[in-house]
């Protein structure tokens, strides 16, 4: 068997890519190899052949990340970096208008059923009353005709009376019974609070007959000058040391003196 090595001119080979090689950093090619060839032992299998390249191709992008450092060039899009839309703003404005419509319109369906189910709800509820109702009805009615039963056939008017007082009293069981209140109201006794127990308020410090007549009560003989207390001898001692001014002419008078 004859080797395929046979065919290959190694030499010439070498010759050619020497004379086609470019020595140019590595930044200007980009050219990575993987450090092992891909080696997959069934090709037909779809995961294990697509699980190898992604091997591979996680390599080459470690390496070339490794690469791109080292050589100084940015590679990272600065935050005050604003790319050119593909589409333009009046469609994607479009496209937003039709996203926010179909939002409403399902809020505006749910909003609707939720609707629907509260109307459905509410009216079995009513149902339920009136057959509560229907059926407390019927269960006094039933009552009413046990005790004629038991009555019947007695004509005395006793007896019939009886059978009234027997009825109402029946239906006063039947009915719910209100608790009685005890004590004040509250707002009547907030109002107490604030403006007494009642009462005449009006004029409450104006004279009257008595007060007029016992005015003396009112007075302290001690301290009044008009009953000669202490404060009296004292306003008369100073109005004896006290120098009366004299009359318009006796001033005139002795300045002509003067």
């Amino acid at each position: 068997m004859i080797s395929p090595n046979n065919y290959i001119n190694k030499s010439a080979l070498k010759k050619s890519y020497n004379e086609i090689k470019i020595d140019a950093p590595w930044i200007e090619t980009q050219v990575i190899t993987s450090s092992e060839p891909v080696s997959i032992k069934d090709i037909d299998n779809d995961i294990e052949r697509e699980l190898a390249f992604y091997k591979q191709a996680l390599e080459g992008a470690i390496e070339g990340r490794k690469n791109v450092i080292a050589s100084g060039v940015s590679f990272s899009r600065p935050d005050d970096y604003f790319a050119e839309m593909v589409k333009s703003d009046v469609h994607m404005t479009r496209i937003r208008q039709k996203l926010v419509n179909e939002e409403q319109s399902i809020k505006a369906s749910e909003e609707a059923r939720r609707l629907r189910e509260l109307k459905k709800f509410g009216k079995k509820i009513q149902v339920e009353k009136i057959q509560e109702r229907q059926k407390k009805k019927k269960e006094e009615l039933e009552k009413i005709k046990v005790m004629k039963k038991k009555r019947k056939g007695v004509e005395d008017t006793a007896l019939d009376d009886d059978f009234d007082i027997a009825l109402e009293q029946a239906a006063a069981d039947d009915r719910p019974k209100k608790k009685q209140k005890t004590g004040k109201n509250g707002k009547r006794v907030n109002k107490d609070a604030r403006y007494g127990f009642g009462g005449k308020k009006r004029y409450s410090k104006s004279n009257t007959a008595d007060s007029s007549a016992d005015f003396l009560s009112q007075f302290d003989p001690k301290n009044d000058k008009s009953f000669g207390g202490r404060k009296a001898l004292m306003a008369n001692k100073k109005r004896k040391f006290t120098k009366k001014r004299p009359g318009k002419t006796r001033r005139k008078s002795a300045r002509n003196k003067k």
